[in-house]
């Protein structure tokens, strides 16, 4: 009959109603939760700046680690904080002038070798973030064939240096380093090799992101806290 059909019409088309809001407030819901779980991860983030935990570290096996000490031997350009020769605990530190949790550890990284001043610290310079990076990193084993890396490294770290050619060289110049002198460096063959020596240790490792950390013989991808990173020094005295 005509208003049967007509009845059956409008129950279909309530039934489809009542499905589409169903559907609507389903991917609603997923929606929402995805939204949430987002902002405890950035919250999370924000206020742990992405430190890793000590607990993951990775023990690198015997032959990478002499890999490593080969390479380092080897490198053209590795400046260092401390000394490497005798160190009670060797750190090898991977790290990028644009990258704000490497900025974060270089005051961690200083702290600790004032804390515990026999240790020795390779500063490898790995420029991953851009040509700025390798610019800077360039100017700073500049810098170090000169004796003036310590200075100039933190002034990078620590203040808003423009990577450009004509910052970094009034960076250096303000540092009593000759001017001419870094941005010829900078460019040369010797900072060439040393990059591309940089870029084998980390391959050694499986180091492809910055800040990263070799401590003792541990491998760890991350910033730390200065306490997580004193307890694994402690440890690599007392294995």
């Amino acid at each position: 009959m005509p208003g049967d059909d007509d009845k059956k019409r409008q129950i279909d088309a309530a039934v489809d109603d009542a499905m589409s809001m169903v559907r609507v407030q389903r991917s609603s819901k997923r929606n929402l939760y995805l939204i949430i779980g987002l902002l405890i991860i950035v919250v999370l983030a924000r206020q742990t700046g992405f430190f890793a935990n000590p607990n993951q570290g990775i023990p690198l096996p015997e032959v990478e680690m002499a890999q490593v000490d080969t390479l380092l031997a080897d490198a053209p350009v590795l400046p260092q904080f401390g000394t490497l020769d005798g160190a009670a605990v060797r750190i090898v530190e991977f790290f990028d002038y644009a990258c704000g949790h490497c900025r974060r550890m270089a005051t961690v990284v200083d702290e600790i070798t004032v804390l515990t001043p026999d240790i020795g610290v390779a500063m490898v310079e790995f420029p991953i973030l851009g040509r700025e990076s390798q610019l800077a990193a360039r100017y700073a084993l500049a810098a170090e064939l000169q004796g003036g890396y310590g200075p100039y490294h933190r002034a990078l770290m620590f203040s808003t240096v423009p990577f450009t050619d004509e910052g970094l060289m009034d960076l250096g110049k303000n540092l009593g380093l000759d001017a001419e002198l870094l941005k010829a460096d900078a460019y040369g063959e010797v900072i060439d090799e040393a990059l591309a020596y940089n870029r084998q240790i980390a391959l050694a490792v499986g180091v492809d992101g910055t800040p990263s950390f070799i401590i003792g013989d541990i491998l760890i991808v991350g910033a730390l806290e200065e306490g997580d990173f004193l307890g694994l020094i402690a440890a690599q005295r007392n294995p």
